[in-house]
């Protein structure tokens, strides 16, 4: 039967579902067999596109892996031209070592016995001077007494002088000098021998070396080994 056409504004009449029960119950069903198929299908996708991915990135990985090992020997023959450094580097350190072993008690004797000399007066005349100095294998000593303290050696001397010499103010002009301490000086007036009338005194002394009398000459600052040292050449 045809529909009544709109245009008669006739009332619509009540509409009745005439399909069985059954039949909706199907339809139901395969409806929800379908979403679950969908949801199935779904998953079954994403579980591959995962795998592709790890797939891909294994893949990826491994090729990575194997240009990185075939770089390897490129590598190791670049390194083993380097092998020299430990052994120079031993022996700069043992040089270095050596150095201020054999060094740890260097003084520059001339410049302090000058100075010690232009310390005492003019007018005396020295017969003796002695000097001792520690060793690398000793490099400390003392001068035996209750108060001594570490040193690096000592000089000693004596000799005569017409005039008395003032031993205080000569032992406060030789401690005043670098890399003495400690100094000591016994005067003693002596008679006139034979038919000489002049009398004369006779001295004896002693002072202390210092570390400060060190030369120094063993301190490096060398940060850097020079371009021959490794057998280059510049």
């Amino acid at each position: 039967m045809n529909p009544v056409p709109g245009a008669v504004n006739a009332p619509h009449a009540p509409q009745v579902n005439l399909l069985p029960p059954e039949i909706g119950l199907r339809r139901s069903a395969s409806r929800a067999r379908a979403v679950i198929f969908t949801g199935v299908v779904i998953f079954v996708l994403l579980l591959v596109g995962v795998w592709f991915l790890a797939f891909s990135s294994r893949q990826s990985a491994e090729s990575a892996l194997a240009d990185e090992n075939a770089k390897t020997p490129q590598l190791q023959a670049e390194l083993a031209t380097y092998d020299y450094i430990p052994v120079l580097e031993a022996s700069l350190s043992n040089s270095v070592s050596a150095r201020a072993w054999a060094g740890s008690t260097d003084i520059t004797w001339y410049n302090h016995l000058s100075a010690l000399l232009k310390a005492i007066p003019r007018d005396t005349r020295i017969t003796s001077l002695a000097v001792s100095q520690a060793t690398p294998s000793a490099p400390v000593a003392n001068d035996g007494t209750v108060f001594g303290v570490p040193d690096l050696g000592s000089v000693n001397f004596s000799g005569t002088t017409t005039a008395p010499i003032n031993a205080a103010a000569l032992q406060d002009a030789i401690d005043a000098l670098p890399g003495f301490q400690d100094t000591w000086i016994d005067v003693t007036a002596v008679a006139p021998i034979g038919e000489s009338k002049d009398a004369y005194w006779s001295y004896s002394g002693g002072t202390r070396l210092t570390a400060s009398a060190l030369s120094g000459r063993t301190e490096t600052e060398q940060t850097q080994v020079p371009a021959a040292a490794d057998g280059s050449e510049g």
